[in-house]
């Protein structure tokens, strides 16, 4: 597939970003909320003969779709970029470039919002957190340290135990019965 019609390339995007997705997101998120009123923008800058300030606007969504891997939209920034500053009026292609603009807003929404439905990596994700969380505490009863409530009230929460093997590891802690507290632990 060529890849200067790609509406969103999410390897490339985590590529740029050492394969952080969550910060992907967040930052396609800050995309869709900057770039959502564009045209609006643009219009208001073109009515008032502000090219400059129309070109300023669409050079800088230009690199940001290059980075993010918004290469369709990205491309077609590039005659309107050209137009708005070069010849100081809007591109013929201005009509193919809001539609773009339009897509890859869509595209980013509906991608945004998948995580919430996507059991098996945030399962996978709380699952490794839980098993951290549990290898800490473990550590720390078997030390025989000193746990600060907020410290144990974050690993149990992160454990996600049922209520009553909270409250008995809790309690367990609080006298101080670290043997106890290991053995509700293991056994949960």
């Amino acid at each position: 597939m060529d890849q200067s019609t790609t509406v969103l390339d999410i390897d490339f995007g985590m590529s740029q970003l050492s394969g952080n997705k969550k910060l992907l997101f967040t930052l396609l998120g800050k995309f869709t909320d900057e770039y959502r009123t564009l045209d609006a923008s643009l219009q208001a800058h073109i009515a008032k003969g502000d090219f400059n300030e129309a070109y300023s606007l669409v050079h800088t969504l230009k690199g940001v779709t290059g980075n993010l891997g918004l290469f369709a939209l990205h491309n077609a920034s590039k005659p309107v970029e050209s137009a708005f500053r070069n010849e100081k009026r809007v591109a013929d292609e201005y009509p193919v470039f809001l539609g773009l603009l339009n897509e890859t807003i869509a595209a980013v929404d509906a991608l945004i919002q998948e995580p919430e439905t996507e059991a098996p990596s945030s399962t996978q994700a709380t699952g490794a957190a839980a098993e951290q969380a549990r290898k800490q505490l473990l550590a720390a009863l078997k030390a025989s340290e000193f746990i600060a409530q907020d410290k144990l009230d974050y690993w149990l929460d992160a454990i996600a135990l049922p209520q009553e093997k909270r409250a008995a590891i809790v309690d367990a802690v609080d006298e101080l019965d670290y043997e106890e507290a290991i053995s509700e632990l293991e056994n949960s």
